[in-house]
């Protein structure tokens, strides 16, 4: 007798070719990989910005910093702007854990200077903005200057 089941789904699924995504689905999907990326290799810079004085303008300009981040480099991924978006290989992730925590702690101190000399909060979120898309912009290029490789995406 035959163990075989007369079910033919599985084989169906693994023949059937995978339906691309498109549109808003492709990038929902990009956003959410980049916050897994940006979250979990920024974490040093967020977590030391906890105790970090001045307290309340640091996190105000950290949390528009690490959103902008997200958001820019989920939008990137998917050669949206022309530009291929570096690959993940393990040179890459290290060059990236360094990038994103610098950018965090960079525009996280700018915007905290400005709010304490201007004190305003808007500037505040648009100076961290700022400095978050030209870094998420600047950072297929820093990878091409450095002229690593890597593996594909």
């Amino acid at each position: 007798m035959s163990r075989a089941s007369t079910d033919y789904a599985t084989q169906e699924r693994q023949v059937r070719a995978r339906d691309e995504k498109e549109g808003v689905e492709r990038w929902l999907e990009d956003v959410f990989f980049a916050l897994g990326e940006v979250t979990f290799l920024a974490l040093p810079a967020l977590l030391s910005l906890m105790d970090a004085e001045p307290n309340v303008p640091l996190k105000y300009a950290a949390m528009f910093v690490w959103a902008t981040l997200v958001l820019a480099t989920g939008t990137m991924r998917d050669d949206r702007f022309g530009g291929p978006w570096p690959p993940v290989s393990p040179v890459l992730v290290a060059v990236r854990f360094v990038y994103y925590n610098t950018v965090v702690l960079a525009a996280a101190y700018a915007g905290a200077a400005v709010d304490l000399s201007l004190g305003s909060p808007v500037v505040t979120a648009a100076v961290a903005t700022l400095v978050a898309l030209a870094a998420a912009a600047g950072f297929p290029r820093l990878v091409a200057a450095l002229g690593v490789r890597g593996s594909g995406r």
